[in-house]
């Protein structure tokens, strides 16, 4: 029987964009994140990512990091093979994401139709398809793609955070073997964007399901975001501090140059027609 040949490795490695950090912000953004996912050390891993697309391919990102194992891009000569993984999966599931998104708002405006219409019973088999991901069947992939990369449970979401887990079957673990995630979150607003990566699943009662977040409109001073990230009392919050941080350049910043390769690779698309999409 012939050994099976090591899948060559094709993750994207970040590089530094932006050497400019905040010490203070990074530390309050830290113990801010520790705080409110109600944490003790050793219990559960976490990383979150803001950031840019950047010229056509490249994605550039600033992230606050607790998981053990972790290596800053900026910080040693080892790779840093969360981040790399982390940052070309966010690219990806933010628009999987949205496109999520659109059948929520959908249905939402099919239950306030069928309530109007007094069709309570067509809602109630609706309402049991839910939580809803769109799928194509296999039929309707583009050619060479083999599988969805990334299929999700939705387990909770309002307007602005989505909290979801990755079905087992695409831990990525063929290519990253330290690869154990299964549950992130996404919050979108305002066009801008922020990630969140756990280890496990943490409590979500101060995530801010239901609340609106805080805007931050003070001048973008060290002292004003250390304030306003130990003055948040929801992951909201902690999200939108993230995002003005690398926003105002406060967090170093490491750029993805070629997120599609890796993401193309995940796919198995064989061949890319740059003339398409």
């Amino acid at each position: 029987m012939m050994a099976k040949k090591p899948k060559k490795a094709i993750l994207i490695y970040p590089k530094i964009h932006s050497t400019y950090n905040s010490d203070a912000i990074e530390t309050a953004l830290v113990n801010k994140a520790k705080e409110l996912l109600e944490l003790d050390e050793e219990e559960i891993n976490f990383i979150f990512l803001s950031g840019n697309f950047f010229d056509a391919r490249g994605w550039a990102y600033s992230a606050i990091r607790s998981w053990r194992g972790a290596i800053k891009p900026s910080s040693s000569k080892k790779r840093p093979i969360l981040d790399a993984t982390f940052a070309c999966l966010s690219v990806y599931l933010s628009s999987l994401i949205s496109f999520q998104a659109d059948f929520a708002f959908a249905y939402d405006e099919i239950k306030e139709i069928l309530n109007e219409k007094g069709r309570d019973d067509l809602w109630a088999i609706i309402e049991e398809k839910l939580p809803f991901v769109s799928l194509p069947p296999a039929e309707m992939f583009p050619p060479g793609l083999k599988s969805p990369i990334a299929p999700y449970y939705t387990l909770k979401q309002d307007e602005e955070l989505f909290l979801g887990e990755l079905y087992s079957t695409v831990f990525l673990s063929n290519y990253v073997k330290n690869m154990k995630s299964r549950y992130y979150v996404y919050f979108s607003y305002r066009g801008y964007s922020a990630f969140g990566y756990f280890s496990a699943l943490p409590k979500t009662d101060n995530f801010g399901f239901d609340q609106p977040p805080r805007d931050f409109n003070m001048d973008p001073t060290e002292e004003n975001f250390v304030n306003f990230i130990k003055s948040s009392t929801t992951l909201k919050d902690l999200m939108m501090a993230l995002i003005e941080a690398h926003n105002n350049s406060l967090l170093e910043q490491f750029l993805v140059d070629d997120y599609e390769t890796f993401l193309n690779q995940l796919l198995e698309i064989e061949e890319i027609d740059e003339g398409e999409g």
